[in-house]
């Protein structure tokens, strides 16, 4: 007598739902990213109080890490004070549920940049950490 397995296995499981969609903020920060549009390019939202920033396609930097993706935005191009830019790190998440969408919590970094006006040491760059929570969802488009 030949024995059935116990809970088989279905061949054909789905991908897992990745989320390509983020709407995040904290502290007086607010952004909303998309890994694609209606054009296929990426975009980027950024606010705060002292400005908004749209993005798209190159503009917008995107490495991956074993921490998730850290996306990049330049808010002040290199100007005389040095340049200002915003990182959010997006951590892997999956929305396989009937909603599309998963809560997240991570972090933001602005980074000031200053160039080295006479030869002397000194430290270049400045960081603010920003914690943002919000949404990740997958959206069609």
């Amino acid at each position: 007598m030949e024995a059935e397995p116990v809970n088989p296995i279905p061949e054909n499981l789905p991908e897992p739902a990745m989320p390509n969609m983020f709407e995040l903020s904290g502290r007086g920060v607010s952004i909303h990213f998309s890994t694609t549009s209606f054009t296929g390019d990426a975009r980027f939202h950024y606010q705060d109080s002292c400005r908004e920033v749209n993005a798209s396609g190159e503009e917008i930097r995107q490495v991956e890490t074993e921490m998730g993706t850290l996306v990049t935005l330049t808010l002040e191009p290199d100007a005389d004070a040095g340049s200002l830019l915003f990182t959010v790190l997006i951590p892997r998440a999956r929305v396989d549920g009937p909603e599309r969408e998963v809560r997240i919590e991570t972090q933001g970094i602005l980074t000031r940049s200053r160039f080295a006006r006479i030869p002397t040491d000194a430290q270049l760059q400045t960081y603010v950490v920003v914690p943002l929570r919000g949404r990740a969802a997958l959206v069609d488009f």
